[in-house]
């Protein structure tokens, strides 16, 4: 299948890096990057071809999320964050699918909080909610909110101590945003609160996480999940490329005060920066050859087993640590000059530090993988996801 999301992704970069700006005060992607999304359906990966969407498979997807993380962190995140309703479309009937998916051009945004309740009626749900931290919520036209279903005034108790939750996809019209965010890191994002009052969702448009798929392609039989884990380390490795790359352009140009060594002459920096760009090397290879088995297996129709996705979140953990460690080093290489706001370093420290606030970036995906390794089961239920 021929990857036509990187070109599309690297003819894109100029117009990223010449707009940070923007992206960065408004708080939300400049708008005509925007348009260059709809327009690319880079937010489209995870869509299969039938319906408007690119249909990569998540190897190639890792390029695109590392290039766009080089331009502007906030612009891979958004793109990035528009994959799980994409993923998660496999649980919706195909009629549903279709109508969520219908437009080529529309962009999605989620929250994975329960913090929403869907009350079973006829033909659907009626949810009410508010989430926080809604990546992109001001550019999508549909947004989906996990829910605990209720029914006669209490949750739906499938298994004991386990109530029911569903993904609810709303239209953007249905959803009220608050503007709550006010951030150092990802601050392009827009990761406002979204809140839904009384909204009817028809069953069409609910997703029960683990049930069936109903989309019968790779990207419906891909782990969820530890493919996000691997999208979201693609970002940290764009980062600390990015942080990488402005360490070499200082090096033309830093002079220090003095009788001291100019940063290019010191030979620890030079280690440094040898030793931090083959890690970077290793991780990006260890990570790609995990990904590129389990596609293989998602394309053939074969298991996917528990230590395939084990190995995943052990490959994207790794990348986490070593992304955040190149950008922390070459910040500290980069000297008063990584203080400056002018100075991609900056924005890379911020940047890295508030991506790995996220979920995916938490010790217990390696501990369950650790697990897994030793025999026993998964605690965490969306580990195999």
């Amino acid at each position: 299948m021929t990857n036509h999301a990187l070109p599309a992704a690297r003819d894109l970069v100029p117009e990223i890096q010449a707009l940070r700006e923007e992206t960065e005060s408004q708080r939300c992607i400049a708008v005509a990057v925007v348009e260059r999304l709809r327009q690319t359906r880079l937010a489209r990966m995870a869509v299969v071809q039938s319906l408007g969407g690119l249909e990569t498979s998540a190897l190639d997807s890792l390029d695109v999320y590392e290039t766009l993380a080089r331009a502007e962190a906030s612009v891979a995140w958004v793109v990035w964050n528009n994959a799980l309703p994409c993923l998660f479309s496999r649980f919706l009937t195909p009629e549903g699918r279709a109508e969520i998916f219908a437009d080529p051009e529309w962009l999605y945004a989620n929250s994975t909080r329960p913090s929403g309740k869907a009350v079973a009626t006829e033909g659907g749900y009626r949810v009410n909610g508010r989430w926080a931290l809604v990546s992109g919520c001001e550019l999508a036209d549909w947004m989906a909110f996990l829910s605990v279903v209720e029914e006669n005034g209490q949750p739906r108790m499938p298994a004991p101590g386990t109530p029911e939750m569903r993904f609810m996809f709303v239209r953007r019209d249905d959803c009220r945003i608050v503007d709550t965010w006010y951030a150092g890191g990802l601050r392009g994002t827009g990761s406002h609160d979204v809140v839904v009052e009384d909204v009817f969702v028809p069953e069409d448009h609910a997703a029960l996480p683990g049930g069936d798929s109903t989309l019968d392609a790779p990207i419906g039989r891909v782990p969820i999940i530890s493919t996000m884990g691997a999208g979201f380390a693609a970002q940290a490795m764009g980062i600390a490329s990015a942080a990488l790359d402005t360490v070499l352009e200082l090096a033309k140009t830093k002079v220090s005060p003095g009788p001291r060594p100019d940063l290019r002459d010191l030979p620890a920096n030079q280690a440094t920066f040898a030793l931090h760009e083959a890690a970077l090397g290793a991780a990006r290879t260890h990570l790609r050859g995990i990904v590129d088995q389990i596609w293989n297996k998602a394309t053939n129709a074969e298991a996917i087993s528990i230590e395939d996705i084990s190995a995943t979140w052990g490959a994207v953990q790794h990348a986490n640590k070593v992304s955040r460690q190149i950008v922390d080093a070459m910040y500290g290489t980069g000297g008063t000059t990584s203080l400056y706001t002018h100075c991609p370093l900056e924005r890379a420290h911020r940047d890295m530090h508030a991506m790995m606030r996220h979920i995916i970036a938490q010790p217990l995906w390696l501990e369950n993988a650790g697990r897994v390794r030793f025999g026993l089961e998964p605690e965490e239920p969306l580990f195999a996801l």
